[in-house]
């Protein structure tokens, strides 16, 4: 690995540590000067094609802010990808500058930390509003909530009953609720995975974002529902804190009422997303505890979340970004 990062990169690592991931893998790789994230995925031409997008995108996002987020860093020879034959087949393969911070979760939730969640989302929604992607346009898969049908195949894959029944019951509200208003809902460009690792805080506030695997041209209202999904994971009144971060967003980039309508639903959706590939990925892969780490807290929230009534839950929504109540 030295020699090729020498030879590719045209720097010595003075450590190179192997990180968790969902489908790829990972490496810190330290040198004298700087720190950067060596990415692997094994190859097909679909996924070669999402690498590049998401390479485009960091480019076009690091023109507004280069602290904030992975930057690509070239070859030795001008490219940004290469693909490598591997004794496990081929291989893509990249680099990104390392973006420092405290993971979310790892850091006490104030309602400035929430706050700029909300901020930080809605600057980056913005600056994507500018980008457009062929690619990214045409992508379909099972984690972009809009296309929640594809995650059926793996409700089987739950092993309890009670639990099937309660994504059953999600799904069936978001087929009620959520599909037929898809039409009139805005869509864009979005990073579609600000979860509790891929948020990063500095100071008490978020202050970067990473992994953008998962971008996707969805619901604009989606950036949204991924973030308080996770967000929310530990809290007793998900509500409060859900309104913190509607409110924040709000006041910089305006949230229509037809979308406050959907979110209660489009949130219970993300985390039966999360709870089915969860449940999918442990079955094909059961050493992969990154794969379903998030799922103890995924199911509590869930729970909870069922709880709560959807009305209750829009009328306090439309509180929190300005809308009167009936």
């Amino acid at each position: 690995m030295d020699n090729y990062l020498q030879k590719e990169f045209g720097f010595t690592p003075i450590e190179i540590k192997k990180l968790d991931g969902y489908e790829n893998v990972n490496y810190l790789v330290k040198t004298n000067g700087n720190n950067y994230i060596l990415k692997t995925y094994k190859y097909n031409i679909d996924l070669l094609d999402i690498v590049k997008s998401e390479n485009k995108v960091l480019l076009f996002l690091n023109k507004f802010d280069a602290q904030k987020y992975p930057k690509p860093i070239s070859f030795t020879d001008g490219s940004l990808i290469k693909v490598r034959n591997t004794n496990n087949g081929k291989q893509i393969i990249r680099m990104l500058t390392y973006i420092d911070g405290e993971s979310f979760c790892k850091v006490e939730s104030t309602k400035e930390l929430f706050q700029s969640l909300g901020i930080f989302l809605a600057e980056i929604d913005i600056a994507l509003q500018q980008f457009d992607s062929n690619i990214i346009l045409v992508r379909q898969w099972e984690w972009d909530i809009q296309y929640l049908e594809l995650n059926k195949k793996f409700i089987d894959d739950i092993p309890n009953t009670k639990d099937r029944n309660t994504v059953n019951h999600f799904f069936k509200q978001f087929e009620e609720n959520v599909k037929p208003r898809l039409p009139e809902l805005r869509k864009q460009v979005i990073h579609n995975d600000a979860n509790e690792w891929n948020t990063l805080v500095k100071n008490g506030r978020v202050s970067g974002i990473i992994d953008f695997g998962d971008l996707a041209n969805s619901l604009l209202i989606n950036e949204l529902a991924v973030a308080i999904a996770y967000a929310c994971f530990d809290k007793e009144n998900p509500l409060k804190w859900a309104s913190i971060i509607l409110k924040s967003y709000n006041n910089k980039l305006a949230i229509k009422e037809n979308e406050i309508k959907v979110l209660y639903y489009l949130i219970a959706a993300r985390l039966s997303v999360s709870v089915c590939n969860s449940a999918h990925s442990r079955k094909i892969n059961p050493n992969n505890k990154y794969a379903f780490a998030s799922e103890k807290s995924a199911w509590e929230m869930l729970y909870r979340w069922k709880e709560i009534n959807p009305i209750f839950a829009e009328n306090k929504f439309r509180i929190a970004v300005g809308l009167t109540v009936d």
